[in-house]
């Protein structure tokens, strides 16, 4: 098996399989069954890592159909994600694109990769969705409830999924301690704010994020509620940057920053750049 993740216990049944320096899926075991959340970078077998945890079957939960969060799914019968991303869940990514964005500026910044990769072979095609997942939907591990919430900001069909065994929050890119980006054609800051506005009034005593630091309190959705609000009302400073090849305004707030469109600007289409 592949020593590539990271393979930690964050508490009771749920395991986190960190791909060192780019990004952390989570396991999520009920009785009956387990919930991947999210299936990483696919630069090797996640199933593999998996499998080394548990041998319960396993039903694939994407947050967002972004490529650093579906990397795996191709190793997997049960995938499930959002309606409204359905088709871009789909769309392949190529292996001149994935290097050019992503392994190239890996190597020459010093990221971690694995030992035996090969940038010209990795590519990512997901298949469709088994299910789709909306609004107040649970999901039954067996003893183990996740709740399906909508979270829309970061991409329109942002999904987080709150264990009701222990209050904590799977957020994907949502909320974690660096730069949130809201800055693509799929993003919406009112919608970032509404969403935190609702996660805040809830009951959530910890989060589980997909970058940087992994846990985080239940605090830190205001910190990031405060951030956003700033950038929407005006009372932030931000500074033009380029980002994925085009424009967008930065705000910082010590660790935690903003990437915003520009003015009359609609955005950054990662599709295009696929292309």
């Amino acid at each position: 098996m592949s020593h590539w993740f990271d393979i930690q216990q964050m508490e009771e049944g749920v395991f986190m399989l960190l791909e060192p320096g780019h990004v952390q899926s989570y396991l999520v075991l009920g009785n009956d069954r387990a919930a991947l959340i999210d299936t990483g970078m696919g630069f090797t077998d996640i199933r593999q890592a998996v499998a080394s945890v548990t041998g319960l079957p396993v039903m694939v939960l994407n947050t967002h159909w972004h490529f650093d969060h579906i990397g795996g799914n191709c190793l997997f019968s049960d995938i499930r994600i959002a309606a409204c991303e359905s088709e871009l869940l789909v769309q392949p990514v190529t292996s001149g694109y994935l290097r050019k964005v992503y392994a190239d500026p890996c190597r020459m910044s010093g990221v971690p990769l694995p030992a035996d990769f090969d940038a010209d072979a990795w590519e990512i095609n997901s298949p469709p969705p088994t299910a789709s997942l909306t609004d107040g939907d649970t999901i039954d591990l067996g003893g183990r409830l996740l709740h399906v919430m909508e979270t829309p900001g970061h991409t329109r069909g942002s999904l987080s999924f709150w264990d009701e065994r222990t209050a904590a929050l799977f957020c994907g890119d949502f909320i974690y301690n660096g730069t949130l980006y809201a800055h693509f054609t799929d993003s919406d800051l009112a919608a970032y704010r509404a969403s935190l506005n609702i996660l805040e009034s809830m009951d959530i005593r910890k989060i589980f994020t997909c970058h940087n630091e992994p846990e985080l309190p239940s605090r830190f959705i205001g910190n990031c509620l405060d951030a956003v609000t700033a950038v929407l009302e005006g009372t932030a400073k931000g500074r033009q940057v380029d980002d994925w090849g085009a424009p967008a305004v930065r705000y910082d707030f010590g660790s935690l920053a903003v990437l915003a469109k520009c003015q009359d600007s609609p955005g950054i289409d990662l599709l295009a750049c696929m292309a």
